[in-house]
């Protein structure tokens, strides 16, 4: 069946906010369920939880690897000539951590990251001051607080992933802000390697 060019337009390009959220909390549960073992003792429950946040940091790698591989297909990074390599290599990197900040962040999460820091040797700080999918959290409840670090993993997977389809490895970690009654913000840490 054939659309119209004015149909195409109406579609809507984005999925609704309580539909991911939705959508990533079932997916939480799933890996938390796939991940668990019959033994109830603490080292298996730690155990599990890690592994449940490892799998969901590989399926945003995967998304944000593809995410990044459509937004960024007509852009170039670096490039600056008369420099020597590693301040090339640094400027490149810098303009790849800001696309990420402006375009790729607000593609996921319909806004830009609040502040890009960095101390210009592979150490990025992007802090989100409010995170859309961990904003209806209750604040000051630990089962809250260990759902939100679960959930974390998926955004740094993303983090990560959009920067390895860009050709820079790194380690990306995820924190809060302040002293945690914020569930929503949070501050990620990325290291390039």
């Amino acid at each position: 069946m054939a659309v119209s060019p004015k149909e195409e337009e109406e579609r809507p390009t984005h999925v609704s906010d309580p539909a991911m959220e939705f959508l990533l909390t079932e997916v939480l549960r799933w890996v938390e369920q796939s991940c668990q073992k019959p033994e109830g003792d603490e080292e298996s429950t730690i155990f599990a939880a890690e592994m449940a946040a490892s799998k969901l940091e590989r399926m945003g790698y995967s998304v944000g690897f593809r995410l990044c591989e459509r937004l960024a297909q007509n852009k170039t990074f670096g490039g600056a000539t008369g420099k020597d390599p590693a301040q090339a290599v640094a400027a490149s990197q810098l303009e790849a951590v800001k696309f990420l900040c402006k375009e790729f962040w607000m593609e996921v999460f319909r806004k830009q990251i609040d502040k890009l820091q960095t101390n210009h040797r592979g150490v990025f700080v992007l802090k989100d001051m409010d995170l859309r999918w961990l904003s209806r959290l209750p604040p000051n409840q630990e089962n809250a607080r260990v759902a939100a670090i679960q959930m974390l993993a998926y955004p740094c997977g993303l983090v990560r992933g959009a920067l390895a389809n860009l050709g820079i490895p790194a380690v990306v970690s995820c924190d809060f802000l302040a002293d945690g009654t914020n569930m929503s913000a949070c501050s990620f840490n990325i290291k390039i390697k």
